[in-house]
């Protein structure tokens, strides 16, 4: 069921897979993850996926995940251990509820990248990884492996991306309102259909809303994200203009002392 076994590091890895996939040389997701195909993943899975074609834009895995980090052109989330208790917050931000979970030993890291090309295509990536399997080599990129690394990426196919960039090199501010305004997620969708290739914001999981509307239910507010309320200024009111004679305008000390001299000599 996994399109690749390996890391993704950069949007141009990505590419190579969606390519890949578009070739024939590696398969898509077609459809959801049973409930054995999810206790299957493991760190080096790779999926990708035609939103139209598998007919899902949601990625449903069975696991929890922390809050989304957008880390260049991906979305990165942490598996949180959902069997011990959220550790408490070291210091309180005053008018800030904080947010406190804990990080599953040894857990999976997923992120998530995806595009829409030059014919309308929504393609979605996720991947797995542990960071001591990235450390230690373990996990080949795309762009290592023989059967993958001599494709050519078609100019103007996908969306034109940094060559240097390590990590990704997308536009936070998509993640960042589809995160905190999930109710505009229809908007922002409808707004990357375009002529042009793109990047798009990366797809939501049905776990992370699990995750949120519990967060969001629990009468325990500091599981919940909320930004510290503005207090607006008061208005600026202007003066009304007034006509003031020349004469009476205030002077610098040199015109003082220039205007005593002037009056003793006439003396």
């Amino acid at each position: 069921m996994e399109s690749f076994t390996g890391y993704i590091k950069t949007p141009q890895d990505a590419l190579i897979i969606f390519e890949a996939c578009r070739k024939g040389l590696l398969q898509r997701v077609k459809r959801r993850l049973t409930s054995k195909e999810r206790t299957e993943i493991r760190s080096g899975s790779v999926f990708a996926w035609d939103e139209r074609e598998a007919g899902m834009r949601r990625w449903t895995d069975g696991r929890t995940w922390s809050p989304s980090r957008v880390l260049g052109s991906f979305l990165t989330y942490r598996e949180l251990d959902t069997k011990r208790r959220p550790r408490k917050p070291s210091m309180a931000i005053p008018g800030m509820k904080q947010v406190v979970f804990s990080y599953k030993p040894n857990g999976l890291i997923k992120q998530s990248f995806s595009i829409c090309t030059a014919s309308n295509q929504k393609l979605h990536l996720i991947s797995y990884y542990k960071k001591a399997d990235i450390i230690s080599g373990h996990l080949k990129r795309p762009s290592d492996d023989p059967l993958l690394n001599k494709l050519e990426i078609p100019k103007g196919q996908y969306p034109e991306i940094n060559p240097l960039d390590i990590g990704g090199g997308h536009t936070a501010s998509i993640h960042s309102l589809q995160y905190y305004n999930p109710t505009r997620q229809n908007s922002t969708d409808s707004s990357i259909i375009s002529a042009s290739p793109s990047l798009t914001s990366s797809p939501w999981s049905s776990d992370e809303e699990y995750y949120y509307n519990n967060n969001n239910n629990n009468n325990n507010n500091t599981n919940e994200l909320q930004e510290p309320e503005l207090i607006p200024f008061p208005p600026i009111r202007s003066l009304p203009a007034q006509d003031v004679a020349w004469e009476k305008l205030p002077w610098s000390e040199d015109h003082r002392q220039l205007s005593a001299l002037y009056h003793e000599l006439r003396i």
